[in-house]
């Protein structure tokens, strides 16, 4: 029996993208060079027992719910530098090359556009058509089939490395249409599904539909107990956070069968309670 390993990700996120590379190679079953040496930040999950749904989110809403600062590792620039070093390093293991050692000065970049893109494949074939032809689809955010999942995490890998690897604006519709004509038009068609060019799909992606199933995924994030990215949440609402975390989270499954693991959720409406009254109190005494 499978279980679903909700995947909780930004584009701007450099850790996302480590989790983001080694889903894509997960879900091809292929290997490159040492991608299996190394910490545990580098090992390939194994997706055979788990039904993995991805969710793209906008870190800037989360952080905003959450009460935090946005981006906070641009706040203190030892941080944001340590991140791209702690990357960089990481993807030398991994046999990649190419990501930058420094902070780009155009990062983060915008990546709305990309993550609702991204939202609207991850709704299946039928949502996207179902759009496409003028209609208004339920959202689906459940597990896709073994080769749609295939498809979905290539398109995401490949964000990734045009905004890291190659530097590309994806806040521009041309390039996301160009990964989307790449990376998802011939293979869906070559699984007897029809979709539209990437023309057309960055078109869909400012549709309400859209706009409102992306913002709603950073709402149910936060309600499930998710402060950053990458986290993984499961069906019996525990949570992951951190790239380093992600074999614990497809382990997770083998793990409550011998224990018992508490609700998360709990956890954190508790606390976001908590952060409420401290805010309202510092609100009266006009701190």
């Amino acid at each position: 029996m499978s279980h679903p390993i909700h995947f909780w990700f930004e584009y701007a996120s450099p850790y996302s993208m480590l989790s983001a590379l080694r889903i894509f190679h997960a879900t091809r079953k292929t290997l490159p060079t040492n991608l299996t040496a190394g910490s545990p930040a580098t090992h390939i999950p194994d997706l055979d027992k788990v039904q993995l749904v991805v969710r793209p989110v906008f870190l800037g809403a989360v952080f905003k719910m959450q009460g935090q600062g946005f981006l906070p590792n641009m706040r203190v620039p030892i941080k944001a530098a340590y991140l791209f070093h702690d990357v960089s390093r990481t993807l030398d293991q991994l046999g990649f090359k190419g990501f930058p050692r420094a902070p780009p000065k155009t990062w983060p970049r915008n990546t709305v556009l990309a993550g609702r893109m991204t939202w609207l494949l991850a709704q299946g074939a039928a949502y996207v058509n179902g759009l496409d032809a003028g209609q208004s689809p339920e959202p689906v955010n459940a597990p896709l089939g073994e080769a749609a999942t295939r498809v979905l995490a290539e398109f995401v890998w490949r964000v990734y490395e045009a905004e890291f690897f190659i530097e590309d604006d994806i806040a521009e519709p041309a390039v996301m249409a160009g990964i989307w004509d790449r990376c998802v038009v011939d293979q869906m068609r070559a699984l007897g599904e029809r979709v539209p060019g990437g023309a057309r799909a960055a078109e869909l992606a400012v549709r309400e539909e859209v706009k409102k199933g992306f913002q709603q995924n950073s709402v149910v994030a936060v309600g499930e107990g998710v402060f950053g990215a990458p986290s993984f949440t499961t069906g019996d609402h525990d949570m992951y956070w951190g790239n380093d975390r992600m074999l614990d989270a497809f382990n997770h499954y083998n793990i409550v069968a011998h224990t018992k693991t508490p609700d998360f959720r709990k956890a954190a409406a508790a606390t976001y309670k908590h952060a409420a009254k401290i805010a309202n109190a510092k609100n009266k005494a006009n701190l």
